[in-house]
């Protein structure tokens, strides 16, 4: 396997532990994404150093094409397929996307619509496809007199719509790449 495929494998192991562990033969698989992106960055070095120039003298030459060489891997490995990014793990995700707080917000903000106190145009059908909940969940803890206590003591619903909503997102950023 040559360097390109080892750090493509390092890249794998530490940042996609579960499509690593997915891949039947993962030797076999670097050492031909390693060639592969040999091939490319051989193919495209020529094409960024240029011509020979005119009087240029060897070490000119020498760091031209090394120029050439260092730019050709940049570029292969930044538009690479076998360097993704990251995957994200449910505790990232869960620092970085709306939780409890924010259906707690919006609970309260839904009282406050429905008594008429807010002109404000929250819809239980949107929630519902947004929070992944089904909508009575969501009707019972906007007319709760504290949804904060409403949500603590029905934590099976919030644990699905948590799980369902990471499950989206996953297949979502799928997707994406």
């Amino acid at each position: 396997m040559n360097t390109y495929g080892a750090r493509a494998m390092r890249h794998w192991r530490q940042n996609l532990p579960n499509a690593y562990r997915e891949l039947k033969d993962p030797e076999a698989y670097f050492t031909l994404a390693g060639e592969e992106m040999q091939a490319q960055i051989s193919d495209l070095i020529p094409k960024l150093a240029g011509p020979d120039l005119p009087g240029e003298d060897y070490q000119d030459k020498v760091a031209r094409l090394s120029r050439a060489r260092a730019s050709a891997e940049e570029l292969m490995l930044a538009d690479s397929e076998f360097f993704p990014p990251p995957e994200a793990t449910r505790q990232e995700w869960e620092q970085t996307s709306p939780q409890e707080d924010a259906l707690i917000d919006w609970a309260w903000r839904m009282q406050a619509q429905l008594e008429d106190l807010s002109d404000t145009s929250l819809d239980f059908d949107q929630a519902a496809a947004d929070w992944m909940l089904p909508r009575d969940y969501l009707e019972q803890i906007a007319t709760a007199s504290s949804p904060w206590e409403f949500w603590k003591a029905n934590p099976s619903a919030w644990e699905a719509s948590a799980q369902a909503r990471w499950e989206r997102y996953l297949n979502e950023d799928a997707t994406d790449r």
